[in-house]
């Protein structure tokens, strides 16, 4: 890998917190997978940037108001990081505030583009 995975991923999570849509489209490849019960992928996932894209725009819509954060962020292979994250939001239809933490890894193929996303909450919780 020739490009900076961590500063990569850097500019993911950037993209996300501006919910720059533009910019997180170009991120991911066609053919791109993405895990995560949050954005409502379900246990069998989301395929492709076409879902990957309509799904995340669905959430940022419900939850306009996300801030999220990253507490720690690591390279476990050549193409993969790994970040510990936490995030609070109030929903859009109900006003139901959500704190959420977990765990991201980002895969990344040899240009620099995300292949995979697997998300899993630690303790999803809404109060």
């Amino acid at each position: 890998m020739t490009k900076d995975i961590l500063t990569l991923a850097g500019r993911y999570h950037a993209a996300l917190n501006n919910f720059d849509f533009a910019a997180i489209e170009k991120m991911f490849t066609e053919d791109a997978e993405y895990h995560s019960t949050g954005i409502g992928a379900g246990v069998g996932g989301l395929y492709g940037r076409s879902a990957i894209m309509e799904a995340m725009k669905a959430y940022f819509t419900e939850f306009s108001d996300q801030v999220s954060a990253d507490d720690s962020i690591e390279t476990i292979s050549p193409n993969a990081v790994r970040a510990h994250w936490r995030l609070h939001a109030n929903t859009k239809s109900s006003g139901r505030k959500v704190h959420r933490h977990g765990v991201e890894t980002i895969y990344f193929n040899t240009k620099g583009q995300i292949t995979l996303v697997e998300v899993q909450d630690v303790e999803p919780c809404a109060d």
